[in-house]
């Protein structure tokens, strides 16, 4: 994806180049020639190109092979897109890969092994890689980029505190400008421009979630755009804010009027049980360690818990889920989308990782739902948090 070009901090050639050492080592330990990405792992390799489709990082130091929508060069050449950027310098447009196989081939990899990055590899293409290249054998090496992006360099690091700050300047749009008697469409409107004034991606966006009883969730978001805010509603926003193309993440609760004395209630529990959930984040520290602290913690405020606690990580992505590198066993005898661990099951913290918390508590009626936090990096330390925004209730008066 083209990214928009900001005064902010940006990724370094220095930074692809980490990046591309750290997956080549891993791909020829395990005697892969070559890796063939898209998505997200794809722009993990190139940094953002517009009309990405697919790209081939052989194992060897040599440049890595980009795929763009054929529509993007029928009018210009590649040299355009070559020379806007600093990190890819082989393009090609095509609907179809076969400048990709011909690439295989040149590399005399035809009859080697083919890393595929993504699980999620169109069909057609995957036959059309079998088609091509008879002889190579096709390897599942999701799990090898999926360890390298889990632990982010200081340069993300620093795009997605900056993501976080766009995120920031949506709740402060909002907070000065939407007011009971708009519609949920143009309440989100207004936080997108907040965003955009922060520098923030053109397709940043949020959930927006309101109502008498306080709820955060995308059917009911959906629902909102259509509906008008009212005095006594409470709003519920769930950050979607991009900086190229890094995520900015988090949760935020707005009263529209006074917040009733069980909202009030819910959010100071709210502040407790995050206050215990950080004290447990520190390298070493397991996602089971988390969660126990927030069931603890919630059990000791007269509230309920949730199977969507909102402690999880993100990156580029949101969420993000750790790789199987960092995955252990889970003592309660959980796994994977269980036992409110995620999708990545359990896995042990290390520095570079980033967290969002913001727990989740629900009223003893199971109708209210509160949730309010920010985004921290796991450090040496302990946790350095993302962002200057204070975790509050915000109430439009």
């Amino acid at each position: 994806m083209a990214q928009v070009m900001h005064a902010g901090p940006s990724l370094s050639v220095r930074e692809r180049d980490r990046r591309y050492a750290a997956l080549r080592a891993a791909l020829r330990e395990r005697g892969v020639d070559c890796a063939v990405a898209v998505g997200s792992n794809l722009f993990y390799l190139t940094n953002g190109i517009s009309g990405e489709k697919v790209g081939l990082l052989p194992t060897d130091d040599l440049p890595v092979t980009v795929l763009v929508n054929a529509r993007h060069l029928v009018d210009v050449p590649a040299s355009v897109i070559v020379e806007s950027q600093e990190w890819i310098a082989d393009v090609h447009g095509s609907n179809d890969l076969g400048p990709i196989i011909e690439r295989v081939q040149q590399l005399s990899c035809d009859r080697g092994s083919i890393g595929l990055a993504d699980k999620t590899l169109p069909l057609g293409s995957y036959q059309q890689l079998q088609k091509g290249l008879p002889e190579a054998k096709l390897v599942d090496v999701s799990d090898i980029f999926n360890n390298v992006r889990t632990i982010k360099s200081d340069e993300e690091v620093a795009l997605i505190e900056q993501a976080n700050r766009v995120f920031d300047a949506a709740i402060a749009h909002m907070h000065e400008r939407v007011r009971p008697g708009m519609t949920g469409a143009e309440a989100v409107r207004e936080a997108i421009q907040g965003m955009w004034a922060a520098g923030g991606d053109l397709d940043s966006t949020l959930s927006f979630n309101f109502g008498p009883v306080a709820k955060q969730n995308p059917v009911l978001a959906d629902l909102c755009l259509s509906q008008t805010i009212k005095w006594g509603d409470v709003g519920t926003l769930t950050a979607h804010a991009e900086y190229r193309h890094y995520a900015g993440h988090s949760d935020q609760e707005i009263s529209f009027g006074e917040p009733s004395a069980l909202h009030r209630d819910m959010f100071q529990a709210v502040l407790k049980v995050r206050e215990a959930v950080l004290k447990a984040v520190k390298p070493g520290a397991t996602q089971r360690d988390l969660i126990e602290a927030y069931r603890a913690a919630t059990a000791e405020t007269g509230f309920r818990s949730s199977p969507h606690s909102q402690i999880h990580q993100y990156g580029i992505d949101v969420p993000e889920f750790a790789g199987p590198a960092f995955r252990v066993a889970d003592p309660a005898g959980g796994g994977p989308g269980k036992g409110g661990l995620g999708s990545a099951g359990n896995f042990t913290l290390a520095p570079g990782m980033i967290y969002s918390i913001s727990p989740t508590l629900v009223a003893p009626n199971g109708e209210d739902t509160l949730l309010g936090g920010t985004c921290l990096v796991v450090t040496e330390e302990g946790y350095r948090e993302l962002g200057e925004r204070k975790v509050e209730l915000l109430v439009v008066a």
